[in-house]
């Protein structure tokens, strides 16, 4: 009975804890195993910080292209470039069949965008006619188009629309429906196209000597960001063939797909951060993609310091460290950006290993944490326990004062009993309470024990 009391009371003043911010300790010590239970909150530093730049390699059902103004964030341009695969090994018919060329046409598909449904977006479609696109290199976002196109053959031009204005509400609305932009290139690239040597075909290296792929940009509006699936261009040619003694047409076509066994490349660009009307020092925005990735700091040196002066000589464990990042406000723009759907709190220190492409968190991560975005609360919340084990645990003979940590968009993967995240490609933001927000301060949790 007296131990059953002693838990009772134990939990009694846990949840008496709880409620109160301005709490900063609590020593429970039941006399059967003299058991210390501690709960504090420490302070960390934050502040807005312009992205590193992140792998350009998209995933093809991400390749993102487009721009979008937002008052909060400021403006976000994405571009293109890529490459096409042939279909090795092609033959045409011979010359007695009198192959024809028809079309030459690109066929960007898509089943997401974000911004106006009606507002005109130009995009202009280039030639890559100077470096070519390495397979086996490793490209980031802020990457020079120069270096691989001067911009001075200009393949094709068009306005468009997110919704194509041009067909019924039937359509639209008809769940068989693949949006798509066309462009017919001109009859002198169709003829280029089908006049391609045999030795084009014979591999993806051959095909690319002879066409190194396109540079795709917009010129002008600010409102509109596609998100592309699948781009291919489509070569289309009659031949005649006698069936039966009677001469007959055959309409073909060869696909030359832009996939994986291409690159796929992004390149993001941002202007500065727009004024805000809130105070500065009271939250931080985040913003995807490689635009906005704040960075948190926190005092782990006087973390370790406190805790063991008032845990002295006694072995300890970390039960629990959480840092919540509260979303402010949403905007009141017309189309305002949607918070990310995850982030990553990854040391700065290991950053690359997270912007170059796919990282696969651990259960027990000392590197990264991430948080899915609760729509409900409206707050990311980061599980640090076992982070700061290995940074205030004597075994481990840390001795650093500060630890600077990123917090980057990133979207999260599952499969069967493994996880990964990638680098965020879709355009998000949120303004996450800062460290000096005067509401509610971002902060670290933490409960630990000695015995």
């Amino acid at each position: 009975m007296k131990r059953r009391l002693n838990i009772f009371f134990a939990m009694a003043l846990l949840l008496a804890a709880c409620t109160d911010t301005n709490q900063t300790g609590l020593v429970v010590q039941p006399d059967d195993d003299k058991v210390a239970l501690f709960i504090d909150t420490f302070g960390v530093a934050s502040r807005d910080y312009h992205a590193h730049a992140i792998s350009a390699q998209c995933d093809t059902s991400a390749m993102t292209l487009g721009e979008f103004y937002s008052e909060r964030y400021g403006s976000t341009k994405a571009d293109l470039l890529i490459q096409f695969a042939p279909p090795v090994a092609y033959e045409f018919p011979p010359d007695s069949l009198n192959p024809t060329p028809d079309s030459l046409v690109l066929f960007m598909y898509y089943n997401k965008w974000f911004g106006s449904e009606n507002a005109p977006l130009e995009i202009s479609i280039y030639e890559i006619n100077k470096q070519a696109i390495d397979y086996n290199t490793t490209y980031y976002s802020d990457l020079n188009v120069a270096d691989f196109t001067d911009q001075s053959v200009l393949m094709g031009r068009r306005t468009i629309t997110s919704i194509d204005q041009t067909l019924p509400d039937s359509v639209l609305d008809d769940d068989t429906y693949l949006p798509v932009f066309r462009y017919k290139f001109s009859d002198e690239q169709l003829q280029r196209f089908f006049a391609l040597p045999h030795e084009a075909y014979e591999s993806l290296e051959a095909f690319n000597n002879e066409f190194k792929g396109l540079y795709i940009t917009t010129k002008y509006g600010a409102s509109t960001m596609v998100y592309f699936n699948q781009i291919h261009m489509r070569l289309f040619y009659h031949y005649s063939v006698k069936r039966d003694g009677v001469d007959a047409t055959i309409n073909t076509s060869i696909i030359f797909p832009s996939n994986r066994e291409v690159r796929q490349l992004n390149r993001f660009e941002h202007s500065e951060l727009p004024s805000e009307s809130m105070a500065a020092d009271t939250m931080v925005r985040v913003k995807a993609p490689a635009g906005i990735f704040p960075h948190v700091s926190i005092p782990v040196g006087d973390i370790r310091k406190h805790i063991n002066n008032r845990v002295g000589d006694a072995l300890y464990n970390v039960n629990s460290a959480v840092l919540v990042a509260e979303a402010v406000a949403a905007e009141t723009e017309k189309y305002p950006l949607q918070p990310p759907s995850a982030l990553v709190l990854v040391r700065q220190s290991h950053i690359d290993e997270v912007i170059s492409g796919r990282y696969e968190p651990q259960l027990y991560d000392s590197v990264a944490s991430v948080a899915l975005y609760d729509s409900v609360a409206k707050s990311y919340t980061f599980d640090l326990a076992y982070m700061m084990t290995y940074e205030v645990r004597p075994e481990y003979g840390k001795t650093n004062d500060d630890e600077t940590f990123v917090v980057m968009p990133v979207e999260y993967y599952t499969s069967g009993s493994s996880s990964y995240i990638i680098p965020s490609r879709r355009l998000g933001g949120v303004c996450i309470r800062s460290a000096s927000n005067g509401l509610s301060p971002l902060s670290l949790k933490m409960v630990y024990n000695g015995f």
